[in-house]
């Protein structure tokens, strides 16, 4: 830092020694009427039919990336074979990748509703209404009354009948469910549980009881202990199990499903487990009789698989569960336990729809399945696919 003495010394120097210290020379001011040259480029001719060069400057002076696809961002690559080189309209295995999709047309799978073969200007309208048959607004947008619950003028893709939509359809046994399940409150397969008619009922039958069932077990004795046990992914299927120490009296009556209606006896129960733990059995059968699902044939640890696919009827749904031993390809002896919705085409059509409401309730009841398998016809059960499924 500069002090004010050395600022004074500085000035007594530069006075006694002017000519250190020349004056600057000021600049002269621009002429206005000079005109200043400026240096003009030739741009080369370039010819608009030949191929673009990657490093030739474009329009804007950027250059193009040599190594850039069209169609494609710099960290992209082909969604089908993930390859960083071509995008998917131009992917060599496109065709495989059509092999799978389904046609939201006719619903069969090898092609897209593009490629559609039963595709015309009738059959495709972006905004049909299902309720007045007129193009240009969908149903929600009617101003007409709903007639028919709103589908008078809709296809049914499964039946391929009008009148109604595949969720009503009496061919489709799932409904709405596409994995199996159904309405936990009326067992339903064409409604969810908030849109149940009967939810009111419930509701206010349930208002006057409380919160939680409390089911007394009749298990060993044990300590006081409550364990949740879920349904359905809702929010208020949970029912709270106490289980008290001390000896209880056995129910003989079979606890009833809450969805479906049906009940499981407890030979069900008992037999599996011995199946599972001792392995007395090979294969069990059960059916639904007078809404209980009861054990209908037991097969022994001898019998085959052909045994088993013998012992399901043509022309009645059944449940079945299978244990199947194999050898993994580490030549290591292993078992898994199936279980096998049996519904054949040829079935009712009520036998069908009571069947697929119940299975995943029943399926709970059995603790330890490891593959399950739906099967309408014997090639889908077939003893290679069920080594596959096992694999």
């Amino acid at each position: 830092m500069v002090s004010k003495r050395q600022r004074e010394a500085r000035k007594r120097f530069k006075a006694s020694h002017p000519e250190l210290f020349p004056k600057p020379e000021q600049t002269p001011p621009k002429d206005p009427n000079k005109k200043t040259k400026k240096n003009f480029k030739r741009k080369k001719k370039v010819d608009p039919k030949s191929p673009g060069d990657a490093t030739r400057p474009t329009k804007n002076g950027l250059r193009k990336h040599p190594l850039r696809v069209p169609g494609m961002k710099p960290g992209d690559s082909c969604f089908i074979c993930k390859s960083k080189d071509h995008i998917a309209k131009l992917c060599p295995q496109k065709a495989q990748w059509e092999k799978n999709k389904i046609c939201l047309l006719c619903r069969s799978r090898g092609h897209s509703l593009k490629n559609c073969f039963n595709k015309n200007d009738k059959t495709v309208d972006k905004k049909l209404c299902y309720n007045c048959g007129e193009s240009g607004h969908s149903l929600d947008k009617c101003p007409q009354p709903l007639q028919e619950g709103g589908t008078k003028f809709a296809t049914c893709f499964i039946c391929k009948e009008s009148g109604h939509l595949s969720k009503n359809c009496p061919q489709n046994t799932h409904g709405i469910y596409p994995k199996g399940g159904c309405c936990k409150i009326c067992g339903g397969v064409t409604h969810l549980a908030k849109d149940c008619p009967n939810k009111g009922n419930r509701d206010s039958a349930a208002a006057g009881k409380p919160t939680h069932s409390y089911i007394i077990s009749d298990e060993r004795p044990r300590g006081q202990v409550t364990k949740f046990v879920s349904g359905d992914d809702l929010e208020d299927d949970f029912v709270a199990e106490d289980t008290y120490g001390g000896k209880k009296e056995k129910s003989t009556e079979p606890k009833a499903n809450s969805a479906s209606g049906m009940a499981v006896s407890d030979e069900c129960k008992l037999k599996f487990l011995e199946l599972k733990t001792k392995r007395n059995y090979r294969f069990i059968v059960f059916k639904i009789e007078n809404q209980d699902v009861v054990v209908e044939k037991l097969g022994g640890p001898a019998e085959t698989y052909e045994d088993f696919t013998a012992s399901l009827p043509d022309n009645e749904c059944r449940y079945a569960v299978y244990d199947f031993d194999f050898i993994t390809d580490e030549n290591c002896q292993k078992s898994k336990i199936f279980f096998i919705a049996w519904s054949p085409d040829t079935s009712k059509v009520r036998s069908k729809m009571v069947y697929a409401s119940s299975k995943d309730r029943f399926k709970r009841e059995l603790d330890g399945i490891q593959v399950e398998l739906q099967a309408t016809d014997p090639s889908e059960m077939s003893l290679d696919i069920v080594k596959a499924r096992a694999l």
